[in-house]
């Protein structure tokens, strides 16, 4: 096994221990700066894990994670930090982590991530699916769909994608195949979407999304002549409904 790790910082030290303990054969080129990391890709053969941290040199923008993660689309990149920054999570993920490990990861917790993500699924803390300002709020003191829109900024250009994406039936898998993402990443942007929008399935979601604006004139109309709209099983919620009967709910709605 190829790994290319900031093996200067503390936790990726112990997460390699974790890899060696896992892992066969394992061969590490360490790379303490995102300048040495690009360098470094030029020089060896693809790497099967990659190691970074938020405290390494050039680590400032999360950004700088996208031209690594890029070059090696099917490896699986984990980024090591000293906080649980939901957005910092969430910006990882988004530019090409599979994997966010904070300081807090007991070596029982590296001993469930590391397979987990070589398998090619995601991991990322619990702590990053709480509200920022506290713990997760129960299901009676949830805010309505109103109060939250206003808590939020509103979708973000690539969430209305995926929203129109939603309202045309595609399912995750297809929505990543066409938007070049991690099924994963498209996952992440559904949960965001139902949070913003304050619902709780994706037929509620594309509902209220064409509601406030943010689907195309005729979105739910042409959904009204389409198959059914399935939900994923990881998003499935009961009281999904089909297209037709959301877009005849949606019209009498707007009846006086």
């Amino acid at each position: 096994m190829i790994v290319l790790a900031a093996d200067d910082y503390m936790l990726c030290s112990g997460l390699l221990r974790t890899v060696m303990s896992l892992y066969d054969d394992v061969c590490v080129t360490a790379a303490n700066t995102i300048d040495e990391v690009l360098a470094r890709m030029s020089e060896l053969p693809e790497p099967d894990l990659v190691l970074l941290d938020t405290s390494m040199p050039g680590m400032e923008d999360i950004g700088a994670l996208r031209p690594i993660a890029d070059k090696f689309p099917g490896v699986p990149i984990i980024i090591t930090s000293p906080t649980e920054s939901r957005a910092q999570v969430i910006a990882a993920i988004h530019n090409g982590a599979r994997g966010y490990i904070p300081l807090s990861a007991t070596p029982s917790v590296l001993r469930h991530a590391l397979p987990l993500i070589m398998s090619g699924k995601f991991y990322i803390p619990a702590s990053a699916l709480r509200a920022e300002s506290g713990p997760m709020l129960p299901a009676d003191d949830r805010p309505t769909p109103r109060k939250r829109q206003s808590a939020n900024a509103g979708l973000t250009p690539r969430q209305r994608e995926v929203a129109a994406m939603l309202a045309d039936g595609k399912s995750n898998k297809e929505i990543a195949r066409e938007l070049e993402i991690f099924e994963g990443t498209v996952k992440l942007h559904v949960k965001s979407i139902l949070r913003k929008l304050g619902v709780r399935n994706r037929t509620e979601a594309v509902l209220a999304a064409a509601r406030a604006g943010y689907l195309p004139t005729g979105t739910l109309s042409r959904t009204s002549d389409s198959p059914p709209l399935q939900p994923d099983a990881d998003d499935r919620q009961p009281g999904d409904i089909p297209a037709a009967a959301m877009a005849d709910l949606f019209r009498s709605r707007r009846r006086p």
